[in-house]
């Protein structure tokens, strides 16, 4: 029982993490200007070319008003970077 409620309490925690995680990515214009310079500077050809393409998602959810799944693509394209 005990471990069933520590599996249940690890979970949720993983979850909420993820959720908050994308709260700090900000979709704007600046954002976008910023990864799409970053992306362009990245050597490790699969990775420029994930990157690049969660960003064009990215910017088509902007276009469409969609912040949740801007923030969602943008902040795949930003982890795509981080082993540069």
């Amino acid at each position: 029982m005990i471990l069933k409620s520590i599996a249940t309490l690890t979970f949720v925690a993983a979850l909420a993490t993820a959720a908050f995680a994308q709260t700090d990515v900000v979709c704007d214009e600046a954002a976008l200007l910023k990864a799409e310079q970053q992306i362009g500077q990245i050597n490790d050809g699969a990775k420029k070319i994930e990157s690049a393409k969660e960003l064009d998602m990215a910017k088509q959810a902007m276009a469409a008003n969609d912040v949740e799944k801007c923030k969602s693509h943008l902040s795949n394209a930003i982890k795509g970077m981080d082993a540069m």
